[in-house]
């Protein structure tokens, strides 16, 4: 049996919805429809003292990462509450991060996530019937033989390079990559969060590893087992080996939304893409908003306004330069990761061993927003080799 349904045997979402409500009802559930267009779900599952709400995605490319975020968030709120679970029901499967947020989420989590078959529906991995079966869903690790290299740049202190570098390496280690981290900087920061380096466990048990070289002893051969390379660079772009900046696939570049400084800011990232063009053409070079704390509608669309304008002319000249919308992607202020910087100014002779990714009734907006991350650089930028399916 095929592992998705046939689009052209369902050919739009009204009949994928009542091909969804019909398996419900075959498994011994009553099923009525939402409200027309009520927010957040679709259908409305009930048996014995359950009520679920599901959200039906008739989508010909696979889930992604923030539709399944959008649907936690509306668990989360007051209408959502009312609901003992939710149902994400799609046709296609899910893509590598959402993949990876699926794994992140522990069995307090609401959400459960399945694919619509002809006769059934199923988890993620295709190996339970997602309506009677409680287990957690543990989809199929990803091998790699390509390595892809990021670099987490800036020429400004205190925006977050480092945290940034070490969390990326979390989000795709949750996604079943081993990847290896190279300090670049003379400051060697990101030695002193994490040490040696990681592990990341994931359900199925074997687990991921985060290892973390000096520049001095960095080689390809010595994490032959990593599919991911994340260097955090210098922020004085000469010390950094050409030859591994003419190798990055993808650069990362974070700023803040600070009222007085994102011009400034906007001038030191224009001079920071000009000499990263100087050495590599090809990369994919993205600007991300780090520590966002949201200041309200009316200063954040300002603060947005000024923060796009900055970077009008590159991206009128440089099509691989993504300035992201921090309404789509950004990473928030979080206790988390607060407390996790803390313990290392605490326990300096003592990394951390692990990454602010644990959860909290269920959910860990760090991770999520790290995931997010991935699968928006997916996205824009086609990390084919990144992709699961």
């Amino acid at each position: 049996m095929s592992s998705t349904l046939d689009l052209e045997f369902i050919q739009d979402f009204t009949h994928f919805e009542q091909h969804v409500a019909k398996l419900i009802h075959r498994a011994g559930w009553t099923v009525e429809t939402a409200k027309p267009n009520q927010p957040g779900y679709d259908l409305i599952a009930t048996k014995e003292n359950l009520i679920v709400a599901v959200q039906v995605k008739w989508l010909k490319n696979n889930a992604t990462a923030p539709q399944l975020l959008k649907f936690a968030d509306f668990l989360d709120s007051n209408e959502g509450k009312k609901f003992n679970s939710g149902w994400f029901i799609t046709t296609k499967g899910f893509g590598g991060p959402a993949i990876a947020l699926i794994r992140s989420w522990n069995k307090d989590t609401k959400i459960r996530c399945g694919i619509a078959l002809e006769n059934k529906l199923v988890s993620v991995d295709g190996s339970i019937d997602i309506i009677s079966d409680n287990h957690k869903q543990t989809p199929s690790d990803t091998n790699l033989s390509t390595k892809i290299y990021f670099g987490v740049f800036t020429c400004k202190g205190g925006v977050g390079k480092t945290t940034i570098a070490a969390h990326l390496a979390g989000a795709l280690a949750l996604q079943g990559f081993n990847v290896a981290l190279v300090d670049l900087d003379p400051e060697e920061n990101l030695q002193k969060l994490v040490g040696d380096g990681v592990f990341v466990p994931n359900p199925k048990g074997a687990g991921t590893n985060i290892q973390v070289f000096k520049a001095d002893d960095w080689h390809e051969d010595s994490a032959r087992d990593c599919q991911i390379v994340i260097c955090d660079c210098s922020p004085a772009l000469e010390r950094n080996p050409p030859e591994l900046v003419n190798r990055l696939n993808y650069c990362i570049i974070p700023t803040t939304l600070n009222p007085l400084g994102i011009n400034k800011h906007g001038k030191v990232i224009q001079e920071t893409v000009r000499e990263i063009r100087q050495i590599n053409k090809t990369a994919h070079l993205f600007v991300l908003v780090n520590n966002f704390k949201d200041p309200g509608v009316k200063r954040f669309r300002l603060l947005k306004q000024v923060y796009l304008s900055a970077y009008t002319e590159i991206r009128k000249t440089d099509n691989k330069f993504h300035c992201i919308d921090p309404e789509e992607v950004c990473i928030r202020a979080s206790d988390l990761l607060y407390y996790w910087g803390i313990h290392i100014l605490e326990n300096p002779e003592n990394p951390a061993s692990r990454l602010a990714f644990d959860l909290i009734g269920g959910r860990c907006y760090p991770r999520e927003d790290f995931i997010n991350l991935a699968d928006f650089i997916e996205r824009e930028a086609g990390i084919g080799v990144l992709r699961s399916s």
